[in-house]
């Protein structure tokens, strides 16, 4: 008898935890939008050197995508707790649809030209040059927007 009891206050509790749950496309959508973020962690005091390495180089490219039309935006995140947690900087591309991400030869042609145009290939790599010693990527991930209906 008492397993009987449980089992029906098992039953209840699962019941009322799924009443609860949002369903995708009755209750939301996800938006076509994807925000690609990459998280790096650089040593707390070489902050402004990443950041001015980013202007030149990793905005560069993000200006040439926008131009070229693969990104429709770009940020970059500073924690304001640098020394805490497992990442300290986020690197964002904002992109219309999962479908700008995908290769595709022409695209990445535009792009290049477009950055090769304000930032010469050797200029780059010295840009880039010392990153790996206080630079390091924790992980990148896609999210999308959740749109309530």
């Amino acid at each position: 008898m008492n397993h009987i009891k449980v089992l029906a206050a098992l039953t209840v509790v699962g019941m009322i935890g799924h009443a609860n749950a949002a369903e995708m496309f009755k209750d939301y959508v996800k938006s076509k939008t994807v925000w690609n973020v990459t998280m790096v962690k650089v040593d707390p005091n070489r902050i402004d050197d990443y950041l001015g390495g980013l202007r030149q180089s990793w905005m560069t490219t993000c200006n040439a995508g926008k131009k070229v039309g693969t990104l429709e935006d770009c940020f970059i995140y500073v924690s304001e707790t640098d020394a805490a947690g497992p990442f300290n900087v986020m690197l964002v591309n904002k992109f219309a649809s999962s479908a700008m991400q995908e290769p595709d030869e022409k695209t990445y042609n535009q792009v290049m030209a477009e950055v090769r145009k304000t930032l010469a290939q050797a200029k780059e790599r010295e840009l880039v040059k010392g990153y790996e010693e206080y630079r390091s990527f924790f992980g990148e991930m896609n999210f999308r927007h959740i749109e309530w209906k």
